[in-house]
């Protein structure tokens, strides 16, 4: 079963660096892997009119752009999840140029996260991660800096040893 358009809510036990304490929308998930964006990374980056994000450890030689605008895909949107789109270059010159409402409903990406076929399963049997519902209300309402305590699932407290 794909779990595309999926947030991945990294529990607490993950203690990986690259993905410690982040929310992932997969964006593909198939029996050769996965590809998703850690959504809740800020990147600081000068002279760039729309909020960078780190994607991930994953280098990529451009960048992926979601926003929460189904009209601004020409040839119908490409929806990962109920109201978050994947944009292109058109997408990014026009929000660009939006005022600070519309760009609030826009993350531009360097890097992504793979996984390669059945890493995934591993980690999530593993109990590295929650699976839960993404839309783009969540993902664009949320201030980022919440989104993680916002999602993760409460813990169970361990039974006392007494």
């Amino acid at each position: 079963m794909s779990l595309a358009g999926k947030f991945l809510v990294a529990k607490p036990i993950l203690r990986d660096p690259n993905f410690a304490r982040t929310v992932v929308v997969l964006l593909a998930h198939n029996a050769e892997g996965a590809l998703g964006l850690i959504v809740n990374r800020p990147a600081t980056v000068e002279d760039l009119p729309l909020p960078l994000f780190e994607g991930g450890p994953c280098p990529s030689s451009g960048l992926f752009l979601l926003h929460g605008n189904a009209a601004w895909a020409d040839d119908g949107p490409q929806e990962v999840a109920p109201g978050v789109f994947v944009g292109d270059a058109a997408v990014f010159e026009r929000a660009g140029k939006a005022g600070p409402e519309v760009r609030r409903r826009v993350r531009v990406f360097r890097g992504y996260s793979g996984w390669g076929g059945g890493q995934l399963e591993r980690e999530l049997a593993a109990g590295d991660w929650a699976v839960l519902p993404a839309n783009g209300e969540l993902l664009f309402d949320t201030p980022t800096e919440d989104l993680w305590k916002h999602l993760v699932p409460p813990m169970i407290p361990s039974p006392s040893l007494n």
